[in-house]
């Protein structure tokens, strides 16, 4: 089956190797339909990792997309590639290259949505961080919140899903927000 012809689940878990040093305990749990965004940020294990979260991928019913590294989606068979902000310019033509990919990206202003053409070749935007988060990038940023994710959601004419300090405590605020799904990193925490 193509993966681009299946919508993106409404939930992903995002790697990180500090945080989730060991992403495919977490993935053993996911039920049926989430998604995973592999972020391997040049971890030395990335190839052997990826096989692994790609095999569990096809055994639990999961979507796997691969972060801002092509030849290890390619390599793996994954439904796709993540790509950062700095890499939106590149979208059109991977999308012209790999239309069988699932294309996403990360978002972090108004600016750069507003700027993606309708040739973008995504499948989805990422906005972050909605809430205080912990994640490198979002350090020294201000939190969006839910009045300016709504703002995103208004004018994308993708399907936008949040990241960013994403909890139990605090999903229930983004109810109407126009959201397609949430990401996170930190809410997949395996109790020992």
């Amino acid at each position: 089956m193509n993966p681009i012809s299946t919508p993106l689940p409404s939930l992903f878990f995002i790697t990180d190797p500090e945080r989730t040093p060991h992403p495919e305990d977490v993935a053993a749990h996911l039920p049926t339909g989430c998604g995973i965004i592999y972020r391997h940020f040049g971890d030395s294990h990335a190839p052997q990792r990826a096989r692994l979260l790609k095999r569990l991928s096809l055994e639990r019913g999961l979507t796997l997309l691969i972060g801002e590294d092509l030849a290890l989606a390619l390599e793996v068979g994954a439904d796709g590639l993540h790509l950062r902000e700095a890499s939106l310019g590149l979208a059109p033509d991977l999308h012209a290259r790999h239309p069988h990919l699932h294309l996403t990206a990360a978002c972090h202003s108004l600016d750069s949505l507003r700027h993606l053409g309708d040739d973008s070749g995504l499948s989805a935007v990422f906005v972050s961080p909605i809430f205080q988060s912990r994640s490198a990038s979002a350090q020294g940023v201000g939190a969006i919140g839910v009045k300016g994710i709504r703002r995103f959601t208004e004018i994308s004419a993708l399907p936008v899903y949040g990241l960013g300090g994403i909890t139990c405590d605090t999903i229930a605020s983004l109810r109407d927000c126009g959201l397609s799904g949430i990401g996170a990193v930190d809410a997949f925490n395996l109790i020992d």
